[in-house]
């Protein structure tokens, strides 16, 4: 049975204003909620106004869970017993894949999940889904650093890419990031792919556009890259100093950020500087961060741990401050 968690009394912290003086009202950073659910949270998405997050166990052996958070309200399930899901995307809110460990891929049509798993034994750590419903899952083998790109057609999965150098760790509209390499998909063919390397290890990546390309990572400390005007640029970390897991961004939207000991924030374009909490909300660590309803919600849990038990961690900015209700979904 799905065990019941319960909320952390809420901390909250005002922003700052350019001058550095507090902000005493509007959005502000806080804990939505602490310790949910069997499993780190790795990724959230919305198309509508139901938020889900996946994730899971990070040993191997999973479980894979789902969180619905609708308002204030949370309830987790487990959908796969031994393996962890470490992304989620799709066109709508009736049709979206989770893809996770030993190339998990899971296909939620109308409610109906089906499994339509690929062969192989790496890792699926991102899933992009085209507005033309072509999608793209990558991942690859972190012990010989190997990245692979899958693709789905007209219903068949097929392998488009393998034996990268360097494990794919995520994939936005034609973009491909990982290990020490970032890649373009400029066609049809994995001939069409052009090599962009970084020469950084890079954990996520998306763009306000195809012309404004934001990724990040790092192995010891924050790396923020921007492809603009035809070329990569090093965008200034320093509040950051942790290494960094997630970003979201979109046209006319700021560029939000999350990684490793409680690091979020968001980029300042005017001010050339990134924005964060007074003082960290979390010790844990956040590998995802997602915009839902005009909130900015920063997913993540207990990473380091080497055994379990896992967990789920979800920060939030934004005008409500109010801790979240966890449930079980089956009591729903």
């Amino acid at each position: 049975m799905m065990r019941l968690l319960f909320p952390l009394m809420m901390l909250a912290c005002t922003d700052k204003s350019d001058t550095g003086d507090p902000i005493d009202s509007g959005p502000q950073w806080s804990v939505f909620a602490d310790q949910v659910g069997d499993g780190m949270l790795l990724s959230a998405w919305s198309a509508g106004p139901t938020m889900l997050a996946v994730g899971g166990g990070l040993a191997g052996e999973g479980p894979g869970v789902r969180l619905t958070i609708q308002g204030e309200t949370i309830c987790a399930e487990t959908l796969v017993d031994d393996r962890a899901l470490w992304w989620i995307h799709g066109n709508s809110e009736n049709d979206y894949y989770m893809v996770g460990d030993k190339g998990t891929i899971l296909h939620s049509i109308d409610g109906v999940i089906t499994r339509e798993d690929v062969d192989t034994e790496a890792t699926l750590y991102g899933v992009w889904v085209e507005a033309d419903g072509q999608v793209f899952a990558v991942g690859g083998d972190i012990s010989s650093d190997t990245g692979e790109i899958w693709t789905r057609i007209d219903g068949t999965w097929s392998l488009f890419a393998g034996g990268l150098e360097g494990v794919a760790f995520k994939v936005w509209q034609s973009w491909v990031v990982g290990n020490n390499m970032a890649w373009y998909l400029a066609g049809d063919t994995p001939d069409d792919m052009i090599s962009r390397p970084p020469g950084e290890r890079l954990l996520t990546v998306r763009g306000a556009n195809n012309e404004d390309v934001w990724a990040v990572g790092g192995d010891a400390s924050a790396v923020v890259l921007r492809w603009h005007e035809g070329a990569w640029e090093e965008i200034e970390t320093q509040g950051l100093s942790q290494p960094l897991m997630g970003i979201w961004t979109a046209e006319d939207k700021d560029v939000w950020v999350s990684g490793m000991t409680g690091t979020q924030g968001y980029w300042n374009e005017h001010a050339y500087s990134w924005k964060i909490p007074d003082f960290p909300l979390s010790s844990e660590h956040f590998h995802a961060v997602w915009e839902h309803e005009e909130q900015m919600y920063f997913l993540g849990g207990n990473m380091m741990s080497s055994t379990g038990p896992w967990y789920g961690s979800i920060l939030r900015f934004g005008e409500q401050t109010g801790t979240a209700q966890i449930t079980d979904c089956a009591s729903n």
